[in-house]
């Protein structure tokens, strides 16, 4: 517990990382020693809804150390692969119920409503494609910019004291640097 404010204290091993296959590896064998992907985050890229920039510290290390700087999900090719097949889906899907729908409401006579109704979810479909190669892109642009910057932070929660060693291990272990434990005030 934090003496002034009386929130408890976490604390989280904190690493930089110079190439995005590195934290990739780190990613999958902190995943692998037990750590949920939710307990791990990276620095929160711009807002999506507002635009507004993330804050930018005056240095990596400076960034790693303050706890308002601001976090986002880890997610990898993998993720975004899923995303993109699970938009496609869920268009598709949508597009088939449409157009069942339709059949039924009408007697079967909308078969031109059928057929628009593939071809909307076919449409969709791609565009869920294109949505997902953006996402991507954005997300390897943003990683390149944290590289150019000083590296990619990588911030783990640990959960347990028995964590801490296995974690800075593995962090090393994939060519983090400024790998170190510190604690911050629970929000």
């Amino acid at each position: 517990m934090d003496g002034t404010t009386g929130k408890p204290m976490i604390r989280e091993a904190v690493g930089v990382f110079h190439a995005q296959a590195a934290l990739e590896g780190a990613i999958s064998d902190l995943t692998r020693a037990g750590v949920d992907r939710a307990e791990m985050s990276i620095l929160a890229q711009d807002d999506l809804v507002t635009g507004e920039p993330t804050k930018i510290g005056a240095s990596t290390r400076e960034e790693a150390e303050d706890p308002a700087t601001p976090r986002g999900a880890i997610y990898g090719d993998t993720d975004i692969r899923q995303g993109r097949t699970l938009l496609t889906s869920m268009a598709g899907a949508i597009a088939a119920l449409a157009a069942g729908g339709a059949v039924v409401l009408t007697g079967g006579a909308a078969l031109a409503a059928l057929a628009a109704a593939i071809g909307a979810g076919g449409g969709a479909g791609a565009i869920g494609a294109l949505v997902g190669q953006h996402t991507g892109a954005v997300q390897q642009k943003f990683l390149a910019e944290q590289m150019a910057r000083g590296g990619i932070l990588l911030w783990v929660k640990i959960m347990r004291a028995e964590q801490e060693g296995p974690i800075r291990d593995i962090l090393a272990r994939h060519a983090a640097t400024d790998v170190h434990v510190h604690e911050i005030r629970a929000d």
